[in-house]
């Protein structure tokens, strides 16, 4: 190869992964830095990261969006309770929000930047959060945007197994297709007593093929 064309490959695979391209049928808001801060300006809000927190949790994409373009920086948790991506899939558990409303706010997180993985030793990543709760479209837009399949918290507990643990067998099938997997050890834990739960046993014995 030439000298050129190796540089530019080896560039290039130094390059951070870009999260997948949203489902087009998503209505996802844009805005110029101007538009978002006319916006602020009309519904009264200041620029701080705080004021994402009502916003995501309510599928509000179009003011997450425009504070996010007016300059609030999403991955900066001085202002914010927890990282933006681990509160964009809490409403999951409240079941309030539509599937659509979700990703929606995922997709403008992600378009400015959001970190969908966490520090090792995190209690919780977004992926292990979503996988509680969230149905499966949630769980592969996470899974194409970067979110590490195979990340344990420091419980020890897998997006897969906590999925399983909270029966929530959609985004295990999600996960399991996506490449995560089981060890013998964990399969036996989750069998325990379950061996009647027909769709249990048959995700489990997926989870442990190769």
């Amino acid at each position: 190869m030439h000298r050129t064309a190796l540089a530019v490959a080896l560039a290039l695979l130094a390059l951070p992964a870009v999260a997948a391209e949203p489902d087009p049928q998503l209505q996802v808001p844009e805005m110029t830095r101007d538009e978002a801060v006319a916006y602020l300006g009309e519904h009264d809000l200041a620029l701080t990261g705080s004021n994402l927190v009502g916003p995501i949790l309510n599928g509000d994409a179009e003011t997450v969006e425009a504070l996010l373009s007016a300059g609030v920086d999403v991955n900066d948790l001085s202002d914010l309770p927890k990282p933006a991506m681990r509160i964009a899939v809490q409403p999951c558990a409240a079941k309030r929000l539509s599937t659509e409303q979700i990703l929606t706010t995922i997709e403008v997180l992600l378009a400015h930047g959001a970190q969908v993985n966490e520090p090792p030793g995190a209690v919780l990543t977004p992926l292990v959060t979503a996988a509680q709760w969230c149905p499966a479209p949630v769980l592969r837009r996470l899974v194409k945007a970067g979110a590490e399949i195979d990340y344990k918290t420091n419980l020890g507990h897998s997006a897969l197994s906590m999925a399983f643990l909270m029966k929530n067998y959609d985004a295990a099938e999600a996960l399991i297709d996506a490449g995560a997997r089981l060890s013998s050890e964990a399969a036996a834990k989750l069998l325990e007593g379950k061996e009647n739960d027909a769709k249990r046993v048959e995700l489990v014995k997926k989870a442990q093929s190769r």
